[in-house]
């Protein structure tokens, strides 16, 4: 999730958060998130724990590492990207890219598709089948009589 911001955002599991007015920080939450990356059911990330201080200054500011198991929920923070790709290569070579980076990727899915063919298709048959019908009715109209 990013409010207002592109460069840094939240990664959280919208089933386990119980909070009413927001994201609450707790394990499977992460704040501050500038830089990440998916793998199968691994989360990598690079987090900034002064973002908010840094907005507008120093966007690619990454103090900390995560690694987040989302089947359990279960995160394990590391203080440098070496400690992190010391653990990570037991599942994964840590790519990490900019958190809209990967947001634009991962944002649409299939349903998306269907929700914009759902949006196009019917109007655009509707309007080919009165066009359709008004070139009949033309065709089909008596010629006006001379006499």
């Amino acid at each position: 999730m990013m409010i207002d911001v592109t460069d840094q955002g939240w990664v959280y599991n919208p089933k386990t958060q119980h909070s009413q007015s927001g994201v609450a920080e707790q394990e499977d939450a992460i704040p501050g998130v500038r830089n990440v990356q998916v793998a199968g059911r691994y989360i990598l990330g690079g987090t900034d724990t002064k973002a908010f201080e840094h907005l507008g200054k120093d966007s690619d500011q990454v103090d900390s590492y995560f690694l987040l198991d989302t089947y359990t929920g279960k995160r394990t923070q590391f203080a440098s990207f070496d400690a992190l790709r010391g653990r990570a290569q037991l599942h994964i070579e840590p790519n990490l890219q900019p958190i809209n980076s990967v947001y634009a990727k991962c944002r649409f899915s299939w349903f998306d598709v269907f929700a914009g063919l759902l949006f196009l298709v019917p109007p655009i048959t509707g309007c080919f089948l009165i066009i359709r019908w008004i070139l009949r009715l033309r065709r089909t109209r008596p010629l006006p009589q001379t006499t």
